[in-house]
């Protein structure tokens, strides 16, 4: 008989954390080797993501889950900012957070008692991240479900923040309950393990794997959509605009390139994406004479078309990343990637081999790194044609699966 491995996530919209989800629905072996079902809580971007990426019907359960975000989304809509602070501490205050834990961990109880689960492999953004994938684990063991692995796909937050004090307690039951924890990088397993206080049996690695999507466009085809008629060196930044993403520290080094010089030369940056930080990039873009040398695009549906255009890919991050998946994307498609040493990264790249590694924030190390592209553009082969080798080795969706499976069947046959 086969056994039964359900899936559940929590995330506002399909984010890259969700990547290796597609991996595991669309691998043929693994969905005919085992019963799968998938919950998560349901919005409508994350729905429309899903369904987008993930054509294969079976088992899905889209919830209407509880979740603090979706309090702030309102509260964040208040102009005054002192207001917003202390209709947060408000609400941190009453433990709100702490009565949707328990509501959450009824309504998945519901769905997880009419299962016969045999393992429960939770999803999460990060650790606590999404207070949903807590929900379930308290469900599982309500449930009778035994045997847990759980997912973290970011850096562990510590007890540094007053927030995190009340969560000590439910860390220690989650710790017990939970079989086994894998993160995206090594690094964010030692930042995990310290946080949870794990033993050497109870954590892992797992690199996540991506599968190359299917090109709809030619390049040729992308840079006439886009109007991009020069033989520039096409640099191109793929990710939220969020301040974290380090969009203005690209821009200065673009800046500092022109005023060293670099005319001629100077390479298109295009940016693709959409968020917060929109109108403070293009501000900086207008105010530093940039725009014949910037090109916003807004969000392509398929942006493996884009990526297959560009010369080099760019991840100027300055925090709160661990394993980004448009690196190892990057990577599969032949492309060079410069990237900011956070967390996972240096695991992906290897600097000078397959791509070049910046220091976060460094302007002049990310002027630098796109000088010797553009002084030295046969490096653009040699890291391009590296990194394809490291992926095809590594960072596969087949390759990643199958290190789920081998961990699937050693914590199936462990006691519970």
């Amino acid at each position: 008989m086969k056994k039964r491995i359900h899936f559940h996530s929590d995330c506002p919209y399909f984010a890259g954390c969700e990547n290796m989800l597609v991996s595991f629905f669309q691998d043929d072996n693994f969905m005919e080797s085992y019963e799968v079902s998938f919950s998560y809580r349901y919005s409508y971007a994350y729905d429309v993501g899903f369904r987008n990426r993930v054509q294969r019907k079976f088992d899905t359960f889209p919830l209407k889950l509880l979740d603090m975000s979706d309090i702030y989304s309102y509260v964040n809509k208040i102009p005054f900012r002192p207001m917003r602070k202390l209709v947060k501490l408000v609400f941190n205050l009453f433990l709100i957070k702490y009565l949707f834990i328990l509501l959450n961990t009824y309504i998945l109880f519901k769905v997880f008692r009419r299962k016969r689960i045999d393992l429960l492999h939770i999803n999460n953004g990060g650790y606590p991240g999404a207070y949903s994938c807590m929900s379930a684990v308290f469900a599982a063991k309500l449930s009778g479900i035994y045997h847990i692995v759980y997912v973290v796909n970011n850096i562990a937050t510590s007890y540094k923040s007053p927030l995190r004090w009340l969560d000590f307690p439910l860390d220690l039951l989650v710790s017990k309950f939970v079989s086994y924890f894998v993160t995206g990088s090594k690094f964010a397993a030692i930042r995990l393990k310290k946080v949870l206080n794990l033993t050497a049996n109870k954590y892992g690695n797992i690199y996540n794997g991506v599968s190359q999507r299917v090109l709809t466009e030619s390049k040729q085809e992308i840079l006439q959509r886009l109007g991009i008629n020069s033989n520039r060196v096409l640099l191109g930044v793929i990710a939220i605009l969020e301040e974290r993403k380090g969009h203005i520290y690209l821009l200065k080094a673009i800046k500092l390139l022109k005023e060293q010089g670099y005319v001629k030369s100077l390479p298109l940056l295009i940016i693709e994406g959409s968020g917060t930080q929109l109108e403070n990039i293009q501000k900086f873009v207008v105010d530093c004479e940039l725009t014949n040398d910037v090109l916003f695009i807004g969000r392509e549906l398929n942006v493996f078309n884009l990526m297959n255009a560009l010369d080099v890919i760019i991840l100027p991050s300055i925090n709160y990343e661990d394993f980004p998946n448009v690196v190892i994307e990057s990577m599969g498609l032949g492309k060079p990637v410069i990237a900011s040493e956070l967390a996972g990264i240096p695991e992906q790249i290897d600097h000078m081999k397959s791509g070049i590694i910046v220091k976060p924030k460094d302007v002049n190390g990310i002027a630098e790194a796109i000088k010797q592209i553009i002084d030295k553009p046969e490096l653009s082969n040699i890291f391009g044609d590296n990194g394809l080798i490291k992926f095809n080795e590594e960072f596969t969706s087949v390759v990643s699966v199958n290190k789920y499976v081998d961990l699937y069947a050693r914590v199936l046959k462990s006691q519970p």
